[in-house]
């Protein structure tokens, strides 16, 4: 049994504006929900796993569960008619069933939640988890939402430890990231113009593989090769590079089409001799950011002062 938590946000169609609760209650009294053909882990879906709803803005709460009834599975043009209620934005060409779905009368707030969800690399910019579509979760996080409680503890009892100083080496590298989603159409990667893998629900930043999220899925303009993007957030080399490959056999597996390629790109602060080594004879590329930070004095102070031995 696996665990998903599916995202609703607002929707406008025709100048008529649904919210998040408006979606979610209409999929619910049709024991149905969408899919995209694009939609990330829509194939990983199989009857018996849990599902937790989460509205988008304004509500940015989980609001409920259900259990999946079916797989994945391709809607007849009468299905697609039926469960569209006469408007584009509730057609889709595939979906799957609801059993027992529940609408809890207290939302969770998820910035209540966000310190204790092991899915939510990026607590900072947490909002980027949260773009819509199917995401896995791991069963720890699942009922974390559940209960509405943040845990002390782990379920084993190991406490959870404190980050290390390498690993915080940028609580500046979550603004990294920011940075790069924020100006991206001027980021040349290398020489190389990437453009974001975009379905239906995301736009190709922290874009869900299985229990994993990816930093930004990408397509490169010129070879149409998929690529990985990740940032390094002061892991160790082995472990980044370890990560990044999971991800491309991921994306070989389950977006690539027949024949396309899947590359890797590592942004890091610096490139030292594990990581040279560990890339080395990979389809992965290292690619080193620069922060420069400087401190001075304000103009007009130099300027008082100035006046000031006159």
């Amino acid at each position: 049994m696996k665990y998903w938590m599916f995202t609703v946000t607002p929707q406008k169609e025709d100048a008529v504006e649904y919210g998040p609760e408006d979606i979610l209650t209409q999929r619910v009294k049709d024991k149905f929900w969408g899919l995209g053909e694009k939609t990330p882990n829509r194939r990983a879906l199989e009857p018996g796993d849990k599902i937790v709803f989460y509205l988008g803005n304004p509500h940015k709460s989980f609001a409920g569960t259900a259990t999946l009834g079916s797989a994945s599975f391709a809607l007849s043009s009468a299905q697609q008619d039926e469960l569209a209620h006469g408007t584009q934005l509730f057609r889709a060409p595939h979906g799957v069933r609801l059993e027992g779905p529940v609408i809890w009368e207290h939302p969770r707030r998820v910035e209540d939640l966000i310190s204790s969800l092991d899915f939510i690399e990026n607590k900072v910019f947490w909002y980027s988890h949260f773009q819509g579509g199917v995401r896995q979760l791991g069963e720890r996080d699942f009922q974390t939402i559940c209960n509405g409680v943040i845990p002390a503890t782990r379920p084993d009892g190991i406490v959870l430890p404190a980050m290390k100083a390498e690993e915080a080496e940028f609580a500046l590298e979550a603004h990294l990231e920011e940075f790069i989603d924020k100006n991206w159409s001027a980021i040349q990667f290398d020489g190389r113009k990437l453009k974001r893998y975009a379905t239906e629900e995301q736009n190709g930043r922290q874009f869900p593989a299985g229990l994993w999220n990816i930093d930004f899925l990408c397509v490169d303009e010129k070879t149409r090769s998929l690529v990985v993007v990740e940032l390094k957030r002061g892991k160790t080399s082995d472990a980044t590079v370890g990560q990044i490959l999971r991800y491309m056999s991921w994306v070989k597996e389950n977006v690539a089409e027949k024949d396309q390629e899947v590359e890797g790109i590592i942004v890091a602060r610096e490139v030292d001799d594990a990581l040279r080594y560990a890339v080395k004879n990979q389809q992965i590329e290292v690619l080193v950011y620069k922060v420069n930070f400087s401190l001075s004095k304000p103009t007009q102070s130099r300027e008082l002062s100035s006046h000031a031995d006159a």
